[in-house]
């Protein structure tokens, strides 16, 4: 219940190796860890590597309550067969690390218009769905400015003629850069809302700069929400991970109503 996890974002992975990647996260005290599904954290991009970090996470006791697609093609369509084939990958990561939530990314190609990129959205998960579905799996859209979900209003409307079943991804970040009234959005999302990314308004330290987190948690307490808290910020000083455990699992007790 509302495990307070670690993404390895910017500043961490390449400048730390996963082992020590897995350690860093334990020794903070933190629940668990975000999987990124790409060759800069999995290594292998195979059932072999799946295994190896789920080895990891066993001897650190770390619970993976997400995993991110990795690859940003879910949006392009010259590549949908590709982005249907990584998702087989995805989802037996999903399975074999037990994960709840598959979160994507969907960035704006090149050369591809916004209507283009929802549309080609539309179609992968058409067929992505049912299969995470059939294994009790979500899977979580973040929206971020400049994307063709734009903002979480966008995410609504786009699950509304979508698929009921989608779920939204929302970070403090990018809800601090639409401006949005974080009590009134996460109201907006109620049961919508898949999984929390937890960053400072600047994308540093969580607890840093201006978000709102007070009114944050309290929409977060009445609508129930009792998904992942994911601390995702870029990395600069190795001590911040620790106080950013501290912060989040003080969010925690607030969205519980314990403070």
């Amino acid at each position: 219940m509302l495990p307070v996890c670690y993404d390895p974002y910017v500043g961490t992975l390449g400048r730390f190796s996963r082992e020590e990647i897995f350690e860093l996260v334990a020794r903070a005290g933190y629940d668990g860890i975000n999987v990124p599904v790409k060759e800069a954290f999995l290594g292998k991009l195979s059932s072999e590597g799946i295994d190896e970090v789920r080895g990891l996470a066993e001897r650190h006791n770390l619970q993976v309550p997400t995993v991110g697609f990795g690859w940003h093609i879910a949006t392009d369509p010259k590549l949908r067969s590709e982005a249907l084939k990584h998702f087989e990958l995805v989802l037996e990561a999903a399975l074999k690390l037990n994960a709840g939530i598959i979160d994507i990314w969907p960035n704006q190609p090149k050369g591809v218009s916004k209507e283009e990129a929802l549309e080609t959205l539309k179609a992968n998960l058409s067929e992505m769905i049912p299969a995470a579905d059939e294994h009790g799996v979500k899977i979580a859209l973040e929206f971020e400015k400049g994307c063709p979900l734009d903002n979480y209003r966008e995410g609504i409307e786009f699950i509304r003629s979508t698929d009921p079943r989608l779920k939204l991804t929302c970070d403090t970040y990018h809800l601090f850069n639409d401006r949005a009234d974080p009590y009134r959005a996460v109201l907006a999302m109620g049961d919508m809302l898949g999984d929390v990314h937890v960053s400072g308004s600047h994308r540093g330290e969580p607890g840093t700069g201006e978000f709102d987190f007070d009114s944050f948690a309290k929409g977060l307490r009445e609508i129930g929400f009792r998904g992942p808290l994911v601390v995702q910020y870029r990395l600069e000083d190795v001590s911040s991970v620790e106080r950013s455990c501290r912060f989040t699992r003080r969010l925690r007790e607030m969205i519980l109503g314990s403070v």
